[in-house]
């Protein structure tokens, strides 16, 4: 089975849909952590400059960053954040 290769990819902003892979190009630094809108996600690379996907389970988390303006996901036991916010 092959080893899936997870990258961070910067979200280019409104008023793109924060589910389609799309709207997320590959960065490879980045400074944010809360705030009220994406920064950045962790998602599936494939040698391309968008992400393979936006998975379920990842809008989630980019759901609940917007709810709550908190890094995702958080919890008892959270050892890898997933998702980025940013103030605008």
């Amino acid at each position: 089975m092959p080893t899936v290769v997870r990258r961070w990819f910067r979200y280019k902003g409104a008023p793109l849909d924060r589910n389609l892979p799309s709207s997320y190009e590959l960065v490879v630094d980045f400074t944010c952590v809360n705030g009220d809108d994406v920064c950045v996600i962790q998602a599936i690379y494939n040698n391309t400059i968008t992400p393979v996907s936006i998975t379920t389970k990842l809008q989630g988390y980019i759901a609940s960053l917007l709810t709550t303006g908190i890094a995702q996901p958080t919890g008892i036991g959270v050892t890898k954040i997933f998702v980025y916010g940013k103030s605008v």
